[in-house]
């Protein structure tokens, strides 16, 4: 009886799945927008995610989020969610009842990311071998084994070659496990640069190809590829996928040796993992501008930094820090607050919560003028945003806003104002400031160096 049942769920499952219309909405999806742009509305919505992902946390923290006056546009599942890397299965101790999560959070017109990478463990047994032994991994050489790299986990994987069409055809069929559930997208984390693992060694050998990948890029690209196309395919354009743009790990590159996800279809980037420390805050900055000089359209940073230490005070996230990060965030391209430690901008303090209230909201006001500059931007092979320097950081977001970070405890900040224009002050409008000079704010923690061109219908819109 008990397989009889079992039998019944997956057929219904598989059927739902197939019967999926692309762009059309039921009850058990969420609300799907008008949309004329290669990216949908939501993603300039507010992101959180946590690390403790089970389904109890996640609905816990989207619903703890909405009680303290914080929209919520999309919630990231980290990677815990599956039974091993990967295996495109959710560990149902974890998560009881995936499809009832994912549908919970579509009645609250919320949008789910499942966090994802392009290898396995060697520990996946019978998924490894099925790939090793139809030579579905990069390798070395022509004559080596799979290519064994370590994880940033204590694991070690192997690389799917993706060149191979079987071994992509195979892994859209793991792939579709998830699909089936009816996701808005991954977080498709850096395991490309896996490829360098040993450097100078290199795993660079394609099986199917019988020789070297043309590029490690060109690797990249086939990868991040895959699941934002085939997302869609399956499920809609309003699908988008999440991956990193440059990221040099605070080393002097840039340009294509650290560029991860190809341009055309970066359209809602990160910008990896940062201590959660002000100096976190301008590595997180630093990747930033290397991304908008190499034409990356839209992006942000882990809010507060990613890493946390609480046996190392270097590495606490003080209050200062979660709120000027948090400003920052909602006034990049991708606004998105997750990582390690507390994040919760209740747990602060009630300022600080109604600090981040008012950045989220603000931030959903912004959406028509962020849509209308990504169009524009993307039309033009360039970013939403233009760094004017890459010290003090400030730059500008399409035409009309100016944004100066905050990089220090102090609160003290020194703003050039671009020539041509007078800028208005968005946290007091009757503040007007004329275009070519200079001028020194001290910032309370309640407001944020952002301001609007003088006539820009952002001066009327904005509220903060």
């Amino acid at each position: 009886m008990n397989k009889v049942i079992v039998y019944t769920s997956a057929l219904m499952l598989l059927l739902s799945f197939a019967s999926c219309k692309k762009d059309k909405p039921d009850a058990n999806n969420p609300v799907v927008e008008e949309q004329t742009t290669p990216w949908p509305k939501w993603m300039f919505r507010p992101w959180i995610w946590e690390g403790a992902s089970t389904q109890q946390s996640a609905k816990q923290i989207v619903d703890d989020y909405l009680s303290h006056d914080i929209p919520v546009g999309a919630i990231i599942i980290d990677s815990p969610w599956e039974t091993d890397y990967n295996t495109f299965n959710w560990d149902n101790t974890l998560f009881a009842n995936p499809a009832e999560m994912v549908n919970y959070f579509h009645s609250k017109d919320v949008r789910v990311f499942c966090w994802i990478t392009g290898g396995i463990d060697t520990n996946v047994h019978p998924l490894y071998d099925y790939a090793r032994d139809h030579d579905f991994f990069m390798k070395k050489n022509a004559s080596s084994g799979p290519a064994i790299v370590k994880w940033w986990k204590p694991t070690r994987c192997s690389l799917i070659d993706f060149y191979n069409p079987e071994a992509v055809a195979w892994w859209k069929g793991l792939m579709d496990k998830t699909l089936a559930y009816g996701i808005d997208g991954w977080k498709c984390d850096g395991s490309d640069f896996l490829l360098y693992a040993d450097f100078p060694t290199t795993y660079f050998y394609s099986p199917y190809l019988q020789g070297n990948i043309p590029s490690r890029n060109d690797y990249s690209d086939k990868y991040y590829r895959l699941f934002h196309e085939y997302t869609r395919e399956k499920l809609g354009k309003d699908r988008v996928v999440t991956c990193r743009p440059i990221d040099n790990y605070g080393y002097p590159f840039s340009g294509d040796i650290v560029a991860f996800c190809p341009k055309d279809i970066s359209f809602a980037c990160w910008v990896g993992d940062q201590d959660a420390t002000f100096d976190g805050m301008k590595a997180a900055l630093g990747n930033m501008y290397e991304s908008a000089a190499y034409g990356y359209l839209s992006f942000g940073s882990d809010i507060g930094g990613y890493r946390t230490d609480p046996n190392n005070p270097t590495w606490g996230r003080s209050k200062k820090l979660f709120i000027r990060w948090a400003q920052l965030g909602a006034f990049s391209g991708i606004m998105e607050n997750g990582g390690g430690g507390e994040h919760r901008p209740w747990m602060y303090d009630d300022e600080t919560n109604t600090i981040y209230s008012k950045l989220a909201k603000l931030r959903l006001q912004m959406i028509p003028y962020l849509m209308k500059t990504a169009e524009a931007r993307y039309n033009a092979g360039v970013s939403m945003v233009s760094f004017f320097n890459n010290t003090n950081y400030s730059y500008l977001m399409g035409d009309d806003m100016l944004v100066a970070p905050v990089l220090d405890e102090t609160g003290f900040v020194t703003v050039n104002f671009p020539a041509g224009s007078n800028w208005v002050y968005l946290y007091n409008k009757s503040q007007t400031y004329t275009g070519g000079t200079s001028q020194t704010f001290s910032m309370s923690v309640n407001e944020f160096p952002v301001f609007v061109k003088e006539g820009s219908d952002l001066v009327t819109t904005l509220t903060p």
